[in-house]
């Protein structure tokens, strides 16, 4: 058994603000407000970008700690491209958590636009997970059509709430396992 677990990248894409909360969120359970946090961090030209989850799987009948680096994608990210090809930045990641806001009339083309992307600078599609906050309230039909656009994009949904942190340990479980599955199979 190794000391240092596994290390992995995450990509945190689509709406900053929920990527932001989500992630906050994840590691501080009590935080009340997630999104006057991320507010304040956006705000900023470079934000808070980065985190790290600790997270245990089963591994060959054993019990593995792996590290988690959930990484924010922002409209900061592409001063990087500078110094680093899209195609090296991209494939520098495990897993994908898409974060959907249902308010976006394109949503369905940038999330899908994004995952091609992904999908060919890597050279295959990595695990992914969609989320939705469910603490803003989704107008009738919104949550049939965001459940439509995951399946579109073969990827598992999850509405979570971000004031009650309800399903956010279950989705990021289920990405985890995802990982895990690729990355040791």
């Amino acid at each position: 058994m190794s000391s240092r677990p596994d290390t992995f990248k995450v990509l945190v894409a689509g709406d900053e603000e929920l990527g932001f909360c989500f992630c906050e969120k994840l590691l501080d359970k009590k935080l009340a407000n997630p999104r006057e946090v991320a507010k304040k961090s956006l705000e900023r030209p470079w934000p808070k970008d980065e985190w790290t989850k600790h997270s245990t799987i089963m591994k060959d009948g054993d019990i593995t700690t792996l590290e988690l680096d959930l990484e924010l994608h922002g409209a900061w990210v592409w001063e990087l491209y500078s110094a680093l090809e899209p195609r090296d930045y991209f494939r520098r990641f495990s897993g994908v958590i898409l974060c959907a806001d249902a308010m976006r009339i394109n949503l369905p083309s940038e999330l899908s636009n994004f995952m091609d992307s992904v999908s060919i600078h890597v050279g295959h599609q990595l695990p992914t997970i969609m989320i939705v906050d469910r603490s803003k309230r989704l107008a009738k039909g919104q949550t049939d059509a965001l459940r439509d656009i995951a399946k579109t994009l073969s990827v598992p949904i999850f509405f979570v709430n971000l004031y009650t942190g309800d399903n956010i340990d279950v989705a990021f479980k289920k990405l985890t396992d995802e990982i895990s599955c690729d990355a040791y199979v």
